[in-house]
């Protein structure tokens, strides 16, 4: 579904993400790991246009995407979340909805207008993010796990095939991470997901495969058993 080929990112002499190939599988949870800096982060920037690669290719559903504008990726059908929320404090959880599902006819002036046509929808993507109950909480409001799963909910919200999820447990306790487990596993199947997540427990109960980088490269790619068993994996991200 979703194919990175030669992904390469320069900053004059710093070589961010070196040569990345990777591949995702239609209905898969591909983990992707590795130290602080491995470039991770910049790799989903590559994928949803956040940044343009200086080399490489990123095709998805049979179309090289590489360098298009990010709302040009999001309308294909690519969503992503961030490791550091981003939301309206003031707006209700049914309003930052409201603005993010998809509606080709939709403006900016009809966007808090009456639109009940979309409350179904909204209420959906709500009870499916967990957060049924806060539909009408503003977001400031919400616990910090919830505001979590607000960004997964926006991300869900404008129909997307493919979710890059960017570190989703970041600052959360082990009930909230657990409760992230729940959501992620009962998106299996109906998203193809890539999952950043510094929690190696969670990415080795979610994940069908994973690949782990250093140095901005591709050090593996393999089932969780494989790369936990790795021996260069278990020296430059194990720590063993």
């Amino acid at each position: 579904m979703l194919s990175v080929e030669g992904l390469t990112k320069e900053f004059g002499s710093l070589v961010a993400v070196d040569d990345v190939s990777l591949e995702l599988r239609q209905g898969e949870i591909h983990g992707l790991i590795g130290p602080n800096g491995a470039g991770k982060t910049t790799t989903i920037n590559l994928i949803t246009g956040e940044l343009s690669p200086t080399r490489g290719s990123v095709e998805f559903n049979g179309e090289d995407i590489a360098g298009l504008a990010p709302e040009q990726i999001t309308q294909r059908g690519i969503g992503r979340s961030f490791q550091v929320v981003q939301y309206f404090p003031e707006m209700t959880v049914r309003k930052h909805l409201r603005l993010a599902v998809r509606d080709p006819t939709r403006t900016v002036g009809t966007a808090f207008g009456r639109r009940e046509d979309l409350s179904e929808e909204i209420e959906r993507v709500a009870e499916l993010a967990h957060l049924g109950d806060e539909l009408d909480t503003v977001a400031k409001n919400l616990a910090h796990g919830q505001q979590r799963f607000l960004d997964i909910a926006l991300t869900l919200a404008v129909d997307s095939e493919v979710i890059l999820f960017d570190e989703p447990a970041a600052g959360l306790n082990q009930s909230e991470t657990d409760e992230v487990k729940e959501l992620l596993e009962e998106l299996r199947g109906d998203y193809t997901m890539l999952v950043i997540e510094h929690d190696i427990d969670l990415v080795r109960a979610i994940s069908d495969r994973i690949t782990v980088l250093h140095n901005g490269a591709v050090l593996t790619t393999g089932t969780p058993e494989e790369v936990v068993e790795n021996t260069d994996v278990k020296e430059v991200y194990l720590g063993e």
